[in-house]
């Protein structure tokens, strides 16, 4: 696999979710009714695994993980969304029942169930009266807290059959708000080595060591967190990756032919505006304790666009010792099809190709298909070093003539704010840019700070982005 290929994958999160192993079976009666009665919810994406499924028992896993990955709350054993969810569906199949057709079935029924009642309803002059035979509608909705519209409101046309003339776009929009009502994005369908999926249960948040840190946070040696890697994941939600940094002084060290290492749990937790827990992840690994004895490791986890406080920490299982880092997180936005969405440039110790990842790997985080980036904490290097300069960009504007995408982008390193070297502009035709320069030799470098700048343009649209990350140099 290229590099660019690798990390094209990589940028989608695609290489992590197997194929299936073959064709899936027809799907029965009970198997298309739960489509219908989810429709307005479902994803393209889910309902293309659903479909995929091989069989019954595993059509009846995924249920259970396409309503936990929507649970607002998977500490109570009800699930919420789900109940409020059926009782509205229930009142739409009447409310804009067409025929014998139920109302949950038609674009009506889904803009109701996703967006609400409109704040208001204009009928076309000579339409039918309120109560009588439906005519063609306008439904207007209006800023409210958790959404809001371009120009404040935003207007609705349905015709007669309560359905969508305004074609596909719209249709599309609603996949959006769909894509929002997945409050647990790290509960997915991923596949175990088994071939089958993960089942929801074993995907649930447990008390652990990790979590219990986490309720409980204490500092029993120095750890401190950094943000490193933000990319786009399927379901509307971005992946974000990053590494924890600690004091390896009184943990239970461990000394294999002159190798020092540590084995430590870490946990990170995501906590949105509102103080709900948005996301849990926790990994065990053994991390490589450095010279001046500390050791890095790394989380990763996705969430929803928007700002969150963020813990992680670093447990140590064999003395009992932990500690937590909190720190503000922002999520970006990758999603809009309206303009570009350009992420933080990466500045990477190397990007490798490798056959496969060890689940105790300390970068594990950074892990993407058949690649692994690795960044550096704090973004020190030395003069004998190298580094990789890389960014992630999405939603580039098609050219309706050519079908393609039209994309440069250009590197410089910066010192003092002078340039003091430049690559040459490179240029994409994919809608999905990775632009990339290295390995760069640093030991004509002298030791000091500097800047990574990256000026990224979308041609089609006219739209100029920059990025910046500073680096050291020792």
């Amino acid at each position: 696999m290229s590099l660019r290929h690798a990390l094209a994958c990589a940028a989608a999160l695609a290489c992590l979710a197997p194929a299936a192993a073959r064709a899936a079976d027809k799907l029965d009666k009970d198997a298309k009714k739960w489509l219908d009665d989810v429709h307005p919810l479902i994803l393209p994406d889910e309902e293309k695994t659903f479909r995929e499924l091989k069989d019954k028992s595993e059509r009846e896993e995924f249920q259970k993980i396409f309503w936990a990955r929507r649970d607002p709350d998977l500490q109570t054993p009800a699930n919420e969304f789900r109940t409020e969810y059926e009782k509205t569906v229930a009142d739409v199949d009447t409310r804009y029942k067409i025929g014998s057709k139920p109302g949950s079935v038609t674009d009506c029924g889904r803009v109701y169930i996703l967006l609400g009642a409109p704040d208001e309803v204009k009928r076309e002059p000579g339409a039918p009266p309120t109560g009588g035979p439906r005519g063609p509608e306008t439904w207007i909705y209006r800023d409210r807290p958790g959404m809001k519209f371009r120009d404040g409101q935003a207007q609705i046309v349905f015709d007669a059959e309560c359905q969508l003339p305004q074609g596909a776009k719209l249709g599309e929009q609603m996949n959006r708000v769909a894509e929002g009502k997945v409050a647990n994005p790290n509960i997915d369908y991923r596949k175990g080595a088994d071939g089958r999926l993960v089942k929801a249960a074993d995907q649930l948040p447990k008390p652990s060591p990790g979590t219990a840190l986490l309720k409980a946070p204490r500092q029993d040696f120095p750890v401190t967190a950094q943000s490193k890697m933000y990319l786009r994941s399927p379901g509307g939600t971005s992946y974000v990756a990053g590494l924890i940094r600690g004091d390896a002084a009184g943990l239970n060290v461990m000394d294999s032919g002159g190798k020092k290492t540590v084995k430590v749990v870490v946990a990170a937790q995501a906590v949105d505006e509102a103080g709900k827990t948005a996301a849990t992840t926790e990994r065990e690994m053994v991390a490589d304790v450095g010279a001046d004895n500390s050791f890095v490791a790394s989380y990763g986890m996705a969430l929803k666009p928007g700002s969150y406080t963020l813990s992680v920490g670093a447990f140590d299982p064999a003395g009992q010792k932990g500690s937590v880092a909190t720190a503000p997180l922002k999520m970006p936005d990758f999603s809009s099809p309206d303009e570009m969405a350009v992420s933080e440039l990466m500045v990477l110790q190397d990007v490798q190709d490798v056959p496969s990842v060890s689940p105790q790997d300390p970068f594990g985080a950074f892990a993407l298909g058949n690649t692994r980036v690795l960044p550096r904490y704090g973004n020190v290097f030395e003069k004998s070093e190298t580094i990789m300069l890389l960014d992630v960009a999405y939603n580039a504007k098609v050219d309706e003539t050519t079908g393609k995408a039209s994309v440069t982008a250009g590197f410089t390193i910066t010192k003092d704010g002078k340039p003091i070297a430049q690559a040459p502009d490179q240029s994409y035709e994919s809608a999905t840019p990775i632009p990339a320069v290295g390995p760069v030799p640093l030991e004509k470098y002298a030791p000091g700070k500097y800047v990574a700048h990256m000026k990224i343009k979308d041609n089609v649209a006219q739209k100029e982005y920059t990025r910046d990350t500073e680096f050291e140099i020792k």
